[in-house]
């Protein structure tokens, strides 16, 4: 998958040049000539990483960092500073406030893309450590798969009702290919954030990819998880605006659900098999 890249710098020539070896590396990238347009790219955006220069008008790099790391969303965001100052102070303070790396200008091409991918390499493998995405704060799908192993043997032993439902936007893939992949991800996001305030404290809750999600409700019978989701989708109301073209696209959802206590059935069966039928084929 393609990683996008968000470039800050007020020098165009810089930002260009900048915007070049990227390309040319293989990523997408995106241009903000000074933090206050970064942050509002940032508001409509998906980026996998910021490059940011330190000198710039009305919000300097310092500044821009403060406000991104105040989004919990760009916690893990990795983010590098880009710029003519080599004073070992200020690469100092870049790192002690967290910055993921610190690349000092005229850049090489070659070590521009080293120190990106491995600022985005470093992120991932920090992410795999968490049961929750830290973000978003969904269960992982392998954490969620091993809770359903253990809810499944509970419940069934203590003779308890175990429901799970798998919910689908259904205009995904229209997203991905009428708009793009980063604004469908955007879009399984804020549905993903409007599903989980619906839930109880004790129910499991996993983005699967694609716009698929999966829930594990204790002491849930299969009526009454139906008329929680036929009431989720009854009052269902989210949408992500299009940038470009300032439309508002609204988010489909559907669900299945599946009985997993009293059951027999292996759980991970019936859950690979539900995610299988809404495999995108686009």
């Amino acid at each position: 998958m393609m990683k996008t890249v968000l470039v800050v710098e007020d020098s165009g020539s810089s930002r260009d040049l900048t915007a070049h070896f990227l390309q040319q590396g293989g990523f997408r990238v995106l241009e903000a000539e000074d933090g206050m347009k970064a942050l509002g790219i940032l508001k409509t955006r998906h980026v996998d990483l910021i490059l940011a220069d330190i000198m710039m008008p009305n919000m300097d790099g310092w500044e821009f960092y403060t406000e991104v790391r105040k989004q919990k969303k760009f916690n893990l965001t990795p983010f590098v500073f880009l710029s003519m100052l080599d004073e070992l102070n200020d690469q100092i303070k870049g790192l002690s406030l967290g910055v993921d790396d610190y690349i000092t200008k005229p850049v090489n091409p070659q070590q521009l893309l080293a120190r990106v991918s491995t600022a985005l390499m470093r992120g991932e493998r920090m992410t795999q450590y968490f049961y929750q995405d830290p973000v978003n704060d969904f269960d992982k799908p392998a954490f969620f798969r091993h809770r359903l192993d253990q809810e499944a043997v509970r419940c069934r032993e203590h003779k308890r009702p175990l429901t799970m439902v798998v919910i689908d936007i259904g205009n995904y893939g229209a997203m991905v290919r009428g708009q793009a992949e980063w604004f469908a991800r955007m879009a399984s996001q804020e549905a993903g954030q409007a599903i989980q305030m619906r839930l109880r404290d004790y129910d499991l809750c996993a983005d699967m990819g694609e716009g698929r999600f999966a829930l594990l409700m204790p002491e849930m019978t299969e009526d009454a998880a139906r008329s929680w989701a036929e009431s989720l989708r009854g009052s269902w109301n989210v949408g992500v605006v299009w940038s470009e073209t300032e439309q508002r696209i609204a988010v489909d959802i559907g669900f299945s659900l599946d009985v997993i206590a009293p059951g027999t059935e292996n759980p991970r069966e019936v859950l690979d098999k539900r995610l299988k039928s809404l495999m995108r084929k686009w």
